[in-house]
């Protein structure tokens, strides 16, 4: 029998009849999907159906949403998996910023394969990737910030359907932002309190640091590299370090502002304590259309829905969940991952739960949300449940500043 699926429902096992693309512009591909290697350059050449036959390979499984079907187990496997790439993005790229701090020659192609195994990952499971984003805890080492706005961006860019070779050059852009302050010297970044004039004028240079040596470097072409010079620009003119405005800031460097604010935000530094991604995106809000584009806005808030992936939330059952999905259907309902009994006692492991299933509250579900949570207000560290092996690994170096100074 032949059916004609979305690429998303795409899994190894199954064969394929048809796409809708010439398949002379995919040498790389064979009938029999045989690993997720494949779906994921499929998406990325833009390929978004596909007829499978399904006497020939597998079916697409009954659809069940999270919390109905999936296992605990199902979800610490995909987080495991994403964990692993997500603190191996954390130790090439410190590793790679040390070399620049060496004065050592810039490893482009060290670079390259640290972008495509993030995108590999965010395209195989986004969710995950965004909740180790948040629940990491990055206010310990030094390179997080990068590897978190690289993952932002891969996964804004794949909502909003860039080609592959944009969708490259926005990762690789956001992975290397902020390589200017490998150039600045270390005492300034890990300051705190108030820089004073000149302490602010020097730290402002990494952005003219960090673009002029991946122009030397040749390693980085437009417009990705507008995502490096843009990034600290706002739409009315009080960014740096040119000072544009509007429409005289690359449609990166629009994208590279909101993704770079949103995860500064989320995590502590030497002046700021963090804040919860919902309460982020409401403050963000307040910068629309003066700093921030707000088409950029949206699309970040579209993507995340209003509770992101990683948010702590209180429930109205007296558990504490993770935000773990977006809903579709009900975005302010997200598919949720509960880490709390009701009396308040961690769980040994996460139980998945849909909060859009009926029950007897006062708004008709059997859990709501009471509010969002603060990472620091808690007593305990959610990545202890859900990836413990990584809650506390080191990814690098010790921290130096990532606040969106």
């Amino acid at each position: 029998m032949k059916k004609k699926i979305a690429i998303d429902q795409l899994r190894p096992g199954m064969y394929v009849h048809s796409l809708n693309r010439s398949w002379i512009r995919l040498p790389f591909f064979s009938n029999p999907i045989r690993n997720v290697e494949t779906v994921t350059k499929l998406r990325a050449y833009e390929v978004t159906e596909v007829v499978i036959d399904t006497s020939r390979g597998l079916d697409v499984p009954p659809e069940t949403p999270m919390g109905m079907g999936e296992t605990a187990e199902d979800v610490l496997q995909q987080v495991h998996e994403s964990a692993k790439v997500h603190a191996e993005a954390g130790a090439e790229t410190s590793a790679l910023f040390r070399d620049v701090q060496d004065h050592l020659d810039f490893d482009d192609a060290r670079t390259d394969r640290q972008v495509q195994n993030l995108t590999d990952q965010v395209f195989r499971d986004p969710h995950s990737m965004l909740c180790l984003s948040v629940l990491r805890n990055a206010d310990t080492y030094t390179y997080e910030h990068s590897v978190n706005v690289c993952i932002l961006a891969l996964f804004l860019g794949r909502s909003l359907n860039l080609s592959q070779e944009e969708l490259f050059l926005l990762g690789k852009g956001a992975l290397l932002h902020d390589i200017g302050k490998c150039m600045i010297p270390q005492e300034l970044l890990q300051k705190t309190g108030t820089l004073t004039d000149e302490e602010t004028r020097i730290m402002q240079n990494h952005v003219e640091l960090g673009v002029d040596y991946l122009r030397r470097a040749g390693s980085l072409p437009e417009p990705g590299l507008s995502f490096i010079s843009h990034h600290h620009e706002r739409l009315d003119g009080s960014g740096y370090p040119r000072g544009l405005k509007s429409d005289a800031i690359s449609r990166f460097g629009k994208l590279a502002a909101v993704l770079d604010i949103y995860d500064a935000m989320l995590h502590r530094n030497h002046y700021k304590e963090p804040i919860d991604p919902h309460t982020v995106l409401l403050t963000m809000r307040a910068m629309v259309d003066t700093q921030l584009d707000p088409d950029a806005y949206r699309a970040l808030c579209q993507c995340l829905g209003p509770y992101p992936p990683g948010t702590l939330l209180m429930l109205n059952s007296g558990e504490m969940a993770i935000a773990f999905e977006p809903n579709g259907d009900s975005p302010e309902r997200p598919r949720s991952l509960l880490i709390t009994t009701p009396d308040g006692t961690i769980r040994g492991q996460p139980i998945p739960c849909d909060l859009t299933q009926s029950g007897t509250d006062k708004h008709g579900y059997a859990r709501s949300i009471v509010t969002a949570i603060n990472n620091s207000d808690i007593l305990f560290n959610p990545l202890d449940i859900i990836a413990k092996e990584y809650s506390m690994l080191p990814h690098g170096v010790p921290l130096t500043s990532q606040s969106p100074r």
